[in-house]
């Protein structure tokens, strides 16, 4: 749930190049359905086979159990419906970007695609389309918050400097360095000990995101506002001054209008998605 953000897929979704996605997965499992991008009878009667053969409720959907058993790893060099499947999605980055051929050949253009996509939201990059991976390709990215983890820095991952920040703004004794090494790991786990009992790790995810924003704006100082400076390609002094407030109108009345200068929810989740989803 927090690193893997599965999102329930079922009949009638229009989305046709993840429907399509998953039927070739479920092609590679056997069932001699067509990948039309439509999730009509035929792709429902597959699910529930699936289902009922791995003892899920047979409800037809392919919920974030059912996902667990059809995903199937695909990396370079591999071919079949497993590479058709990932292909399908498109992993495209921009509206107007050359589709994806789907020929069932992970070569250097899919490897290309699935890494870039892994790198936009933080995701292990790997070039590997594994579970992780299709989780996020499952969820709208409207309902998704990106990852930060160990290992990673700014040059991989513009969002470390502000975790940092926010984690500090929560009260960790963190040095902000731009590296996420085992201390920032450590505060985030301690971080998410004290929200939850389940989903513990040394990750950035989905439930954390909106524990660690707080709204700031114009006058406001601190280290989320040094976040938030992060993310905007300011100097990172933690005052909230003009130069801020221009900053963050500017990427307001392009992504998330009205430009009002406060930094709230929504504002939050703008500045740490991919702007060209």
């Amino acid at each position: 749930m927090n690193v893997t953000p599965w999102y329930p897929l079922g009949a009638g979704d229009p989305r046709a190049s993840l429907v399509a996605g998953a039927q070739h997965l479920l092609r590679h499992a056997g069932h001699a359905i067509v990948a039309d991008g439509i999730f009509g009878p035929a792709t429902e009667s597959a699910v529930r086979d699936v289902q009922a053969t791995v003892g899920l409720p047979a409800t037809g959907e392919v919920d974030p159990d059912t996902w667990a058993q059809v995903v199937v790893p695909a990396r370079p060099g591999d071919s079949g419906e497993a590479v058709m499947a990932i292909q399908a999605t498109q992993l495209a980055a921009w509206i107007d970007e050359p589709l994806l051929l789907v020929d069932g050949d992970f070569g250097p253009v899919t490897q290309e695609r699935v890494g870039r996509f892994q790198g936009m939201w933080g995701l292990t990059h790997d070039g590997i389309a594994g579970p992780e991976t299709w989780s996020f390709v499952s969820a709208p990215p409207r309902d998704l918050w990106p990852l930060a983890k160990v290992g990673q820095t700014m040059a991989g991952n513009w969002r470390v400097r502000a975790v940092q920040h926010l984690l500090v703004h929560h009260g960790a004794g963190l040095t902000v360095d731009g590296d996420y090494g085992p201390a920032t790991g450590e505060a985030m786990r301690q971080f998410q000990l004290g929200l939850r009992a389940r989903y513990v790790s040394t990750t950035t995810g989905q439930l954390d995101w909106p524990a660690l924003i707080v709204t700031v704006g114009p006058g406001a100082s601190g280290p989320a506002v040094a976040a938030v400076q992060s993310l905007v390609s300011v100097p990172e002094d933690g005052a909230f001054g003009p130069v801020t407030e221009q900053a963050v109108r500017n990427l307001q009345s392009v992504f998330v209008p009205p430009d009002d200068g406060i930094v709230g929810p929504i504002t939050w989740h703008m500045l740490v998605v991919p702007k060209s989803e």
